[in-house]
């Protein structure tokens, strides 16, 4: 999904989308994990962007992103991948660009108006988890463990999604 992320990133901004790639992927991938079959997310990201021809083919791309993310959640193998820029960008901004796909992730829970109080405590517990990495504070570029920490927490929250995707989607939590 790396190669995915510039050219939607581009798009966004090109249309004065109030966010970017990053952000868009977690708001849709949220809707998509409880079942939301609505745009929403979509008017969300877009905002009041005049549906002209460059907003038009913004539209395009984030309903293929939807389409491709949704094979990816109801895989057999598990081969979801959270929309994030390539690893040639520094760390930093990759850590910050996370933090963006959870706060985004966050924003679409609460927009598809789900109840976390009836939630299993490890879906809690891992939404929790999300607001303290939405928050996460820039980090030292000079520092080897960051691209290990890094790494780990995208595969963290993979696994998360995957577990809300199967409560809602396939145990009709919705």
């Amino acid at each position: 999904m790396e190669e995915i992320y510039e050219p939607l990133d581009k798009s966004l901004q090109n249309v004065g989308a109030l966010m970017n790639a990053a952000e868009a992927h977690g708001i849709l991938t949220s809707f998509l994990c409880v079942a939301q079959s609505n745009d929403k997310w979509l008017q969300h990201i877009l905002g009041n962007a005049t549906m002209d021809g460059l907003a038009s083919k913004c539209q395009q791309q984030l309903i293929l992103i939807r389409n491709y993310t949704s094979e990816q959640l109801s895989s057999f193998n598990c081969e979801f991948t959270l929309l994030l820029p390539n690893d040639d960008i520094s760390i930093s901004e990759r850590i910050q660009t996370l933090a963006g796909w959870c706060e985004g992730f966050l924003f679409g829970l609460g927009l598809a108006d789900i109840n976390t109080e009836l939630l299993p405590v490890d879906i809690k517990e891992f939404i929790n988890d999300l607001i303290s990495i939405s928050h996460i504070a820039p980090i030292d570029e000079n520092s080897n463990s960051n691209e290990n920490n890094y790494s780990q927490l995208v595969e963290y929250i993979k696994v998360g999604v995957m577990t809300i995707y199967e409560e809602f989607v396939h145990d009709g939590q919705n």
